[in-house]
């Protein structure tokens, strides 16, 4: 009874694994052998008795390595299978890296991480996401980075660059490394590639020698990988969004545009109105219109706004807004042109500036007073004569302050016809680089010249864009006509 109650002795052959067993006896035979060796007295059967047992225990360890590597690897492919169902899951960036990071902490053991993205274009590199560095250690990781990358200067650097992965068993031997975490002792970096193309790298900093094996290696090629699929998904929604702003803008810019252009043109005999615009698909700021401003009065506008988009399309509706409200308040051409040009110059951005044509148009004298603020000047074409062109005027709006313009008078004739126009129309070019130019324009108005003024400015529209090559960045085409019938 107190036998089978007593406490197990832990020296008991019993209680001992079969394995430990023959590491024993290992060890016994390995003293006899040294015994024998040192008398010149070997026995044979003790030297094959202990080959073969040694032999045996290799082959234990071999299949427990073996066995180890299993394991390891089932972990692994277990916590990737969790990573691709992140990765699936379109969840946010940070959210994915995070999880890349923490999953392969499981597998890998370093002290700290960084997922890099390199920017070819402004030569920097950005970082997507630390682990195990202080605040002060990332920001010196941020100002290292914002300046330009070369190869040899930092690991991270060296393997953007280079695409090829490196490892330090002992950083303060290699002269690539510079120093964020004191504490680190080595250091491995992969490179993150999608579809071949270079776009970042992985690091691992810890603070042993020598810590990371081949295994650790080929095992954060792979979290790369998955890291890259994360990176580049994410570029993807930011060019979409990037696409759907850009496309939103250019609605707002088109609906912006659009309501600034005369819808129908008012009735001013014995001169007949017509003009049409054809904006860029990038809508740019073109814009014409026919402004009553008395019985016998008619403002004439064209001027077209430098650059696209909404930023364009809204400095013409601040040069529109501006020129209609002085042009009520004053009737001097000059002095219209002045202050609007003081206006832009004081609220528009140093790199915008219009050019504009500003004139009225007296149909009881069958005059036309105007200024040129560095627009295509408009062409007066006259039967019998050669064709003029109206440039009196000044530089344009809104870059030069305390400009003053010079003001033109024209007197008309019955049959006179005058054609207003942007650069659209001019500088179109052919595939062979051929502009449209002044004298094809001024040949075509002269050849509609007995149409109506609607159907001039549409036959010269269709002619510019019969002649423009398909593929050609096509600019606004912008086009008015007066004709004294």
């Amino acid at each position: 009874m107190a036998d089978s109650a007593r406490t197990p002795d832990l020296t008991d052959a019993s209680s001992v694994s079969p394995f430990e067993s023959k590491l024993e006896e290992l060890a016994r035979l390995s003293v006899e052998l040294l015994r024998q060796l040192r008398s010149n007295a070997i026995d044979p059967k003790s030297a094959a008795e202990y080959k073969a047992l040694a032999a045996e225990v290799a082959s234990v360890e071999l299949a427990a390595e073996l066995q180890q590597e299993l394991e390891r690897e089932r972990d692994e492919n277990a916590i990737l299978q969790t990573v691709s169902l992140k990765l699936s899951s379109a969840g946010e960036l940070r959210d994915v890296l995070r999880v890349i990071l923490e999953s392969l902490a499981q597998v890998v053991e370093f002290d700290a991480a960084g997922i890099f993205v390199y920017d070819r274009e402004f030569g920097q590199i950005e970082v997507d996401m630390l682990s195990g560095y202080e605040a002060a250690q990332r920001k010196k990781l941020y100002e290292k980075f914002q300046e330009s990358v070369r190869s040899g200067e930092g690991i991270v650097a060296t393997v953007v660059l280079t695409g090829r992965p490196i490892y330090v068993p002992d950083v303060r031997t290699d002269s690539r490394y510079v120093e964020v975490r004191p504490s680190t002792h080595s250091e491995i970096a992969v490179p993150i590639a999608v579809r071949g193309e270079l776009i970042g790298a992985f690091n691992l900093e810890s603070d042993h020698v020598d810590n990371f094996s081949e295994r650790d290696r080929k095992t954060l090629q792979t979290f790369a990988s998955h890291a890259g699929v994360a990176l580049e998904r994410a570029r993807a929604d930011r060019m979409r969004q990037h696409t759907r702003r850009i496309e939103e803008e250019l609605a707002l810019a088109r609906r912006i545009h659009s309501t600034f252009l005369p819808k129908t043109m008012p009735l001013f005999q014995p001169y007949d109105l017509g003009g049409m615009n054809f904006p860029s698909s990038e809508v740019g700021g073109d814009y014409f219109d026919f402004v009553p401003i008395t019985e016998s009065d008619l403002g004439v506008i064209m001027s077209d706004v430098a650059g696209h988009g909404v930023a364009a399309a809204l400095l013409m509706a601040n040069f529109r807004a501006c020129i209609l409200i002085e042009s009520r308040a004053h009737y001097a051409i000059r002095t219209i042109l002045s202050r609007v040009n003081e206006f832009l110059v004081e609220t528009n951005p140093p790199d915008s500036f219009v050019t504009a044509f500003y004139g009225v148009l007296n149909r009881e004298r069958h005059i036309l007073t105007y200024s040129n603020a560095g627009h295509n000047p408009p062409l007066l074409l006259r039967k019998g004569e050669t064709p003029r062109q109206l440039s009196a005027g000044g530089p344009i709006l809104g870059v030069f302050p305390g400009v003053e313009y010079e003001e033109a008078h024209v007197q008309l004739q019955a049959g006179d016809l005058l054609v207003f126009y942007t650069d659209g129309v001019t500088e179109a070019e052919n595939s062979g680089g051929e502009q449209f130019g002044v004298e094809r324009l001024s040949d075509a108005a002269k050849r509609y010249a007995t149409l109506p003024a609607y159907e001039i400015a549409r036959r010269i529209s269709h002619d510019v864009h019969e002649f423009q090559a398909q593929d050609e960045n096509q600019d606004d085409l912008t086009l008015s006509i007066v004709k004294y019938e």
